[in-house]
């Protein structure tokens, strides 16, 4: 009455923060106290406070066994306690889990419903392959359950038990299917929802449901089960397509009518994503028109959830119909601006997908105003300043979008490259993101492809260089202080478009280039001597002694501000600084001793410096320049470099045939020279021949060869199950892949030139509209190069009209037109293969569990033998090595049988006598050998002569019961010497149980033997007189009595009969003494006759006080454990090693000594029970371990008992 409540527990752990540790190390020892009470009431709160530590990250698998104990309560409160523990803590290797089959069997076949409610809530989380294969039968009987609660929450639990004994889905799916029909529309709900999550999969089993969900569709009104119905036949649409318009006409008056958000999305997106737009026919345009419509309401709506699924339908229905989605740019540009990052990112997709050269510009420019700050304090230093209206990664996956736009398909959508060099400079000053290097790429591919912006390009290179501020952010994290190297290295490169080289000089050589990136002080010493070369040519034109003078003082002080490059740590800049002033010096050298000889005459010297770097222009590299260089005479690409070894081409050849030649037949694609043509066709005609020689024997023998290797290597895990499923998917791959024929297709046959000539009619219609408003002057592009002898190839035809490849190349007026045209019937293809991606992430509601529900094949019917498994005991590694031991030893029994079959009847003889004289030698030795010897010898025989199939768990359970019975049956040794020997038997006269002041009465069963060959005189037995043990009368007259005289002749024996009350407590160190009393006859007659007295002391154990004729199957002991488990308060664990190792002998030896039934066996383990005169019960899990090492087994008891006594009796009775 005094113990802590759960509310008493948490308020206690509130009020001691600072020594709550300590707090709760006490209130767990109380409960460990409190759990093993009678009350099931204490036992169930104090689970109930166990269960809330467990949730603060307090360990309680210690008390598993008292969970199941509470589980077995027959009232609610503590059921309902002890399953939400188990679902807390069980895992799927808790031991006790095995205990509770027939404790939620028995809950399942309640009358209570709520029981039954709580039994399947708590199955759905505790869920083993052992209880789905035993529970899985109950489970399908309860789907005709007479309440709809009951069989709706069957049908969604059985979903658990497939995940984890997949076989059952195929024997009770013809059940669930009839729940389709169920009257209750929860019930019908419930399968809906399980047959969707199943048909995630594998879809192809539930292909036959089609009819009938169907019907569902057209007239249930539940939206959530239509929902689950129409993600369902999104699934099976692939697999059927002829579904798709019997499903059109109800999804598309479900988009119109429905007023659930939540049917509508799910519609809308089966639509776009299952094939139904392009099933559609004619009324494709108008079904998609309705979607988009539809998905802009999704975007005006307040709710952002809502907001977020349009965007990411109008993302799918993009790739179909971009003009659709483009007629809502105002609402999804509206959504850039959203304070919802993931809804803008969503936004950002759609708004990449919708670009085009007519809005391109209006795009870029309202991406850039979330680059920077909307009311800058101060302009000039909010410049370089990170803006904090907006995350850093988002700023710079703005960039890296901007980017992506401008340049995707060679910067088809840019038609003002001095827009775009403007854009790229001021996003270079943008601070708080780290573009640097995405940006100097861009500056300089830019600069090198297009002709027309290169003066430009120079211009804002130049104020880059000339910024100050920008270069004082050269130490800051996220500076783009790399786009120096383009500035520099553009004005460089194309020095002719420079307005002030002296000035531009004068900042490459800035005092702050040594704070600069060792990369960006390379480039500024290269082009630093690019532009004084240049700057010397145009000098040469106009030299005299004044401009010489001149030319001397700026050369050394541009040789002296270089120092400062010399000192550099980096090698590649120290070097480079010391081949400039080296170059410096020599140019002073020769300038400084130069005289005039006329006007005009300039040092030869700098004449040649020009030549050093503005001999060739450099211009762009062709993308298929690589694919066009011409392959060598006598260069075979097919051909073995090293000959590779045999084993790795039996290995590899079969699995890599198919990919080898479809990589062979792709090199050979870029081939373009004529000659590479010859070369292609020798080298086809050599695969053909190579594949024709590999017939399917020969690859058969190879992967024979291959899987036999790897049957034999201990270190690689053969699949067995689905080996036969492989070999047939294999082989069915391999020929389809052979089957494929190889065809050429050119773009001729595609029909590709009449769509060339409508989109040139369109092209020059739309140039008449707009002659009002004239284009800015085309981009002039620079040529690109390729390499020498480089001819036109096959898979060029397909690529002439490529935006790329025309845009590249300066089109006059004559083709103007058609390479426009071309250019357009390739736009939308490059726009479908170009994508703006970013780096996948894994799926956090994958689910992995469903991997053995993949190979269930539900299209064939039941067969008559397929029925659900019966209880089977899983075999533990163990068990499985011993009854292979067992067959191996039956198999050499068998045979040394046949071989000594011809001399049976000879050896008959000599065996007789070898019997006899091991008996004559047994006699002589100790009987307690002898005993243990044959108990020994008659299990190994029996272990030996069952085989595998003829020994399960019950057979073994009798096999030890009977060896029991012979042992209690079997007589002992009491006392021995040369003249008498003294046996005895021990029972028990009550065989039920009595009361507990009742004694228990012990018959000793004596029998006296004259080992002499003479006469032994008054024999007879004194017991000694305790208060514990009372002599009873013998009630048998036909038996003589203990307290009797016997006269025994030579080799006669008598039997003698006592009963005894135990009074007390049974256990113990119970033992009656006494002494065996006979006068010893003498030799010599005329002495007097010795009397001979010795004493013995005859135990009782404790296996004496059990009723050995009460067993109990496993069903029975379930229910003590259900009905009864709060009375066994009493717990102990017992460890000992029995020196056997064969599992009956282990039984055998345990039983014995403590007098435990066995109840039930498993590999590995049994159930024990015990029951005493008194009443008092016992119950434990024998778990056993052989040790090869000691030839022994080791074994552990949990016993638990109704009587502290009986435990620690049996504790000290198995350890002796």
């Amino acid at each position: 009455m005094f113990e802590k409540s759960l509310t008493d527990l948490i308020r206690g752990i509130r009020a001691n923060k600072k020594n709550e540790q300590k707090y709760i190390t006490v209130c767990l020892q109380e409960i460990r106290t409190e759990v093993k009470a009678n009350d099931i009431d204490i036992k169930a709160m104090a689970v109930a406070k166990l269960t809330y530590l467990q949730m603060l990250g307090y360990d309680m698998s210690w008390a598993s066994f008292h969970i199941v104990e509470v589980m077995s309560s027959p009232r609610f409160l503590c059921k309902r306690t002890g399953y939400l523990a188990a679902t807390q803590s069980f895992q799927q290797d808790t031991d006790v889990l095995m205990l509770t089959t027939n404790l939620i069997k028995k809950d399942l076949a309640s009358p209570s419903p709520l029981d039954i409610s709580i039994a399947l809530n708590g199955l759905s989380h505790i869920v083993t392959s052992d209880l789905a294969r035993d529970l899985s039968q109950d489970l399908v009987a309860m789907l005709n359950h007479s309440r709809p609660y009951i069989r709706k929450k069957v049908v969604l639990v059985l979903y658990k038990v497939f995940l984890k004994f997949p076989e059952a889905l195929r024997l009770s799916f013809p059940r669930i299917r009839e729940k389709l029909e169920d009257p209750d529309p929860s019930v019908v709900s419930a399968v809906v929802g399980v047959i969707c999550e199943l048909a995630r999969k594998n879809p192809k089993n539930y292909l036959a449901l089609a009819p009938q969900l169907f019907k569902l569709l057209t007239t249930s009104s539940n939206n959530w089960m239509l929902i689950k119905i129409i993600k369902l036949f999104a699934s099976l649409t692939p697999l059927e397509p002829r579904l798709i318009k019997k499903l059109l006409p109800p999804l598309t008056s479900l988009i119109q009518t429905t007023p659930a958000m939540s049917l509508l999305y799910e519609c809308i997106y089966t639509v776009i994503t299952g094939g139904f737009l392009e099933a559609a026919g004619e009324s494709s345009h108008a079904l998609a028109s309705t979607c988009a419509k539809k998905l802009r309401t999704f975007l005006e709506d307040p709710d952002q959830n809502l907001k977020y699924v349009g965007l990411l339908a109008m993302g799918k229905l993009l790739a179909t119909h971009p003009k659709l989605v483009a007629e809502q740019k105002d609402i999804i540009l509206e959504c850039i601006d959203d304070e919802d990052i993931s809804i803008r990112l969503r936004a950002l997709d759609l708004v990449v997908g919708m670009v085009n050269r007519k809005n391109t510009m209006d795009i870029v420019k309202r991406l850039v105003a979330h680059l920077v700050p909307k009311e800058p304090a101060n302009a000039a230093s909010a410049m370089h300043e990170p803006a904090s209206i907006l995350d850093p990664v988002y700023r710079t996956d703005i960039v890296h979008r901007i980017v992506f736009i401008c340049s995707q398909n060679q910067y088809h959508n840019i038609t003002n490259f001095e827009w775009y060099i403007s854009i790229l400079v001021g996003m270079t000053h943008t601070a708080g993101v780290n573009v640097g290097e995405l940006l100097t790429n861009q500056l300089m591919d830019v600069a090198v492809r297009v002709k027309s912006v290169r003066e430009y390009a120079v211009g804002q290179m130049f104020r880059l260089l000339s910024d100050r501020e920008f270069l004082e952010t050269c130490k800051k994290r996220d500076a783009n202080i790399d786009v120096l190297t383009a500035a520099a290295w553009i004005c460089g490169e194309y020095c002719n478009f420079l307005e002030d080289v002296p000035s531009t000089l004068e900042w490459l050589l800035t005092p702050l280039g040594p704070k600069f990136p060792a990369k960006v002080q390379a480039v500024y010493i290269q082009n630093i001597m690019k532009i004084y070369a240049y700057w010397v040519g145009e000098l040469l034109h106009q030299w005299n002694p004044e401009l010489q003078g001149e030319f001397i003082k700026v050369t050394q002080v541009m040789s002296d501000k270089i120092d400062m490059y010399t000192r550099s740590t980096d090698l590649e800049v120290q070097e480079r600084a010391c081949n400039v002033k080296a170059i410096f010096r020599l140019v002073l050298d020769t300038v400084q001793g130069f005289v005039m000889d006329h006007p005009g005459h300039a040092p030869a010297m700098l004449d040649g410096l020009t030549s050093l770097f503005f001999v060739y222009e450099l211009n762009p590299v062709a993308p298929k320049a690589q694919a066009k260089v011409p392959i060598p005479e006598g260069l075979d690409l097919d051909a073995w470099i090293n000959s590779p070894l045999p084993d790795l081409i039996d290995d590899d050849g079969d699995d890599h045939d198919d990919a080898s030649s479809l990589s062979a037949a792709s090199d050979h694609a870029f081939v373009a020279s004529s000659s590479a043509k010859k070369g292609k066709k020798k080298k086809s005609k050599k695969h053909a021949k190579r594949r024709d020689s590999e017939n399917d024997e020969e690859r058969e023998k190879r992967r024979a060869a291959r899987m036999e290797a790897l049957r034999n290597d201990p270190y690689y895990i053969m699949n067995d199950k689905s080996n036969g499923k492989k070999k047939a998917s294999d082989a069915l791959l391999e020929e389809e892949v052979d089957a494929i024929p190889i065809v050429q297709l050119s773009i001729d046959d595609l029909g590709g030139a009449k769509p060339a000539k409508h989109h040139k009619s369109r092209g020059a219609s739309k140039k008449t509209r707009r002659a009002a408003s004239p284009p800015p002057a085309p981009p002039v592009y620079a040529e690109e190069e390729m390499p020498e002898n480089a001819a036109n190839s096959d898979n060029d035809q397909s690529d002439n009209g490529d935006a790329a490849v025309d845009a590249a190349k300066p089109a006059s007026s004559s083709d103007a037109s058609a390479s426009k045209a071309a250019a357009k019937s390739k736009t939308a293809k490059k726009q479908q293969q170009q994508a703006y991606v970013k780096k996948e992430s894994r799926d956090i509601f994958a689910n992995d569990d469903q991997s053995g529900l993949n190979d269930v094949d539900l299209s064939t019917p039941l067969g008559e033998e397929e029925r659900f498994p019966q209880i089977q005991a899983y075999l533990a590694p163990e068990e499985l090595r011993r009854r292979e031991e067992a067959r191996v030893r039956q198999e050499r029994k068998e045979m040394r049988k046949k071989a000594k079959s011809s001399t049976a009847t000879s050896s008959t003889g000599p065996a007789t006598d070898e019997k006899k004289e091991k008996k004559a030698k047994k006699a002589s030795s100790g009987k307690k050998k002898k005993k243990s010897s044959k108990k020994t010898d008659a299990l190994t025989a029996a272990d030996t002569e069952i085989t595998p199939a003829e020994s399960p768990a019950a057979h073994i359970v009798e096999q030890v019961r009977a060896e029991l019975e012979k042992e209690w049956q079997q007589p002992l040794t009491l006392f021995e010497d040369a003249c008498v020997q003294v046996t005895y038997r021990l029972s028990l006269v009550q065989d039920t149980v009595i009361a507990a002041d009742v004694p228990p009465r012990v018959q000793v069963d004596l029998t006296l033997r004259n080992l002499q060959d003479a006469l032994l005189p008054k024999v007879h037995l004194d017991f000694a007189e305790a208060f514990d043990i009372t002599l009873v009368d013998t009630p048998n007259d036909a038996i003589a009595a203990v307290t009797e005289w016997f006269e025994l002749n030579a080799g006669e024996t008598v039997q003698c009969q006592g009963i005894f009350d135990v009074s007390g407590a049974i256990g113990g160190a119970r033992c009656l003494r006494g002494e065996i009393c006979y006068n010893e006859d003498q030799e010599d007659q005329d002495k007097e006759t010795k009397q001979q007295r010795h004493g013995f002391e005859l135990p009782l154990p404790l296996n004496l006080f059990i009723l050995r004729g009460v067993t109990m199957d496993p069903a029975q002991f379930g229910e003590l454990l259900a009905e009864q488990g709060h009375a066994f308060e009493h717990h102990e664990q017992i460890k000992l090693t029995v020196p056997v190792t064969s599992e009956s002998a282990v039984l055998l030896d345990v039983s014995h000594r403590a007098g435990l039934h066995i109840v039930e066996v498993i590999p590995g383990a049994a159930s024990v029970y015990a029951q005493t005169v008194h009443g008092d019960q016992a119950v434990g899990l024998m778990k056993y371990l052989v040790d090869d090492e000691q030839d022994a087994t080791i074994v552990t008891l949990d016993l638990k008992a109704t009587s502290q006594a009986l435990l620690q009796d049996l504790g000290n009775q198995l350890t002796i």
